[in-house]
């Protein structure tokens, strides 16, 4: 999104003959960020059917460029490259990076002779960040903190602040380690309460005049949220996970809130876990992080491309209770999930195979560039 500007003005201004990307290895050992070679000549009067090479590397950088073998090399014209970053109306962008340097094969097929089975999650469901605080050692609660100041449960509720709090993708809020402080009484109305003795301790502390939360009516009270149905975690590792969260759980920012209608919820936290959604996911995140996290921004977020939720099943609860998942070696609850998103697909065995890979080879490839130098 913030390089849609950028795109828009070589298009216009020049011709980009080529782009190079090393799949396994960092070009500038200096470089903090990830970075790409452009090869960019200026022309007075561009034409359409200037071509541009998505040139991605497979092997040591030498090597690639003298051995067809290891690199693959994608050709896109400039009619094309403005038609894919338009909304119809105007020039928005498109993921030069993910779609043409780092996919892998599959993602191309699924997209062309799939892609009427395909929706944006923005098309069926609202995201939204997570609770921002503005001062988290205040907001939430440990188990100790509770205990120490004897805060009433009322005041206490359930807070996942890390998507490795739970193992499975149903959490459980009852085992999260946290709890959120939540109030929204006047300190006229909380005497006698605990909750009061802890909001004063606050204030001794000064955290009432941080600039995070000193504009509020009440500096300790977050408002009236609401708690989304499904979380999927902003920072990647190596696996994405969607929760399933239930009705009465709220998140920290580094999480995101997908709110859909109800009788969607279990479609739609299936597709989000499914192997082609990871494939997704790591295209349209960004990569550009020296070290190997894959960051997915709110608009990303909405942009990511799922099962069409006609097409799927409802996903029995058990699935989604399971502790067992994995990029490399995905469990027979995983692949239960996967079957109904490849039977949706009408994808071969080959084809879901390939899927296996492509996820693979995109973590494994951002693992082990980011240990290069």
């Amino acid at each position: 999104g913030y390089g849609a500007k950028l795109q828009e003005y070589l298009l216009d201004n020049a011709t980009v003959t080529a782009i190079y990307e090393s799949a396994v290895e960092r070009q500038f050992s200096t470089a903090a960020i990830n970075t790409v070679i452009s090869v960019i000549r200026k022309t007075v009067a561009p034409s359409s059917g200037d071509t541009t090479r998505f040139v991605s590397l497979r092997g040591e950088f030498e090597t690639a460029l003298s051995d067809g073998s290891k690199r693959r090399e994608i050709v896109r014209n400039r009619e094309n490259l403005l038609a894919a970053g338009s909304d119809g109306r105007k020039f928005v962008g498109d993921k030069w990076g993910g779609k043409y340097l780092r996919a892998p094969d599959i993602y191309h097929y699924i997209l062309n002779s799939r892609g009427d089975r395909l929706e944006r999650l923005g098309d069926v469901a609202d995201v939204r960040r997570g609770i921002t605080t503005g001062v988290n050692d205040f907001f939430f609660l440990t188990p100790e903190t509770i205990a120490q100041w004897g805060i009433e449960p009322e005041f206490c509720l359930p807070v996942m602040t890390s998507p490795q709090e739970s193992r499975s993708i149903a959490v459980n809020p009852a085992a999260l380690p946290k709890r959120l402080f939540m109030c929204h009484r006047e300190k006229d109305d909380l005497v006698g309460t605990k909750a009061l003795a802890y909001i004063e301790w606050g204030e001794k502390q000064g955290f009432h005049q941080r600039t995070s939360v000193k504009s509020r009516r009440r500096w300790y009270d977050l408002g009236e949220l609401s708690t989304a149905p499904i979380l999927l975690n902003k920072m990647i590792d190596t696996l994405s996970r969607s929760f399933l969260a239930g009705s009465t759980l709220y998140a920290n920012n580094v999480l995101y809130e997908i709110y859909c209608a109800r009788e969607l919820v279990s479609k739609v936290c299936g597709a989000l876990n499914a192997g082609v959604s990871q494939v997704m996911i790591n295209l349209e995140g960004r990569v550009n992080f020296g070290g190997g996290m894959l960051e997915l921004a709110a608009y990303e977020t909405k942009n990511l491309r799922i099962v069409k939720n006609r097409f799927l099943p409802i996903f029995d609860d058990s699935l989604f209770r399971s502790t067992n998942w994995s990029v490399t070696d995905p469990s027979p609850e995983q692949r239960q999930i996967d079957d109904a998103v490849f039977d949706a697909l009408r994808l071969t065995a080959g084809e879901r195979d390939a899927v296996y890979a492509g996820v693979r080879e995109l973590v494994e490839n951002r693992k082990r560039k980011a240990g290069s130098v």
